[in-house]
């Protein structure tokens, strides 16, 4: 019987373990990772729709995801994220808008949304560099983290915030925090199987 973590038993061990997370593109990686003891994992849509993936991650918490610009509007990311979560999906990753989450949300899909660095606009916060340095600039992520939350997302990718904006965020958010170059205090750590390999 697997024994993977649940949206309530990450919400719980908020402060109290720090998961590790990655962002894995094959199966191979994917049993790698387990083998390893990685407990969260990011992985392409269609590897939850292979059989193997659970064969070779039961205990893994997926979250698919997909840019918003390759899925659409609200009513294709609804159309995208029911499939996923029929097959097996734990949680969905969702950078669309807040009325997207919202949705998801609505329809009992555990929704993890992003803030920060969001690659795919990061022309909105002055190209590929931190966000949070200024006053108003952190406030702004924790703006962002507050509608999440009242969106109804669980979780929220924190990408390459100061690691003192994490963790005044920590401290106030329910939200469930996954750090990718946001320092410790994110509730989980994130990487690209490329950066840990090479």
């Amino acid at each position: 019987m697997p024994n993977r973590p649940t949206v309530a038993d990450l919400l719980a061990n908020r402060g109290r373990h720090q998961y590790a997370m990655l962002r894995v593109e094959t199966l191979d990686e994917a049993a790698a990772a387990a083998a390893a003891g990685v407990e969260l994992f990011s992985i392409p849509p269609a590897m939850l729709h292979d059989r193997r993936f659970r064969e070779v991650a039961p205990d893994a918490f997926a979250f698919p995801g997909d840019n918003f610009y390759e899925i659409g509007g609200t009513d294709d990311f609804l159309r995208w994220a029911l499939p996923l979560y029929k097959a097996g999906a734990d949680g969905v990753y969702c950078s669309g808008s807040l009325r997207t989450v919202k949705e998801l949300a609505d329809h009992a899909i555990p929704v993890c949304g992003h803030v920060g660095l969001i690659p795919s606009k990061a022309t909105w916060t002055g190209g590929f560099k931190a966000v949070g340095k200024t006053l108003d600039s952190a406030k702004r992520v924790w703006d962002q983290c507050t509608a999440l939350a009242e969106a109804g997302a669980f979780a929220v990718e924190i990408e390459v915030v100061p690691h003192s904006i994490t963790q005044a965020i920590a401290e106030k958010t329910s939200l469930f925090l996954i750090s990718m170059g946001a320092g410790a205090a994110g509730h989980a750590q994130y990487l690209f199987t490329d950066d840990v390999l090479g």
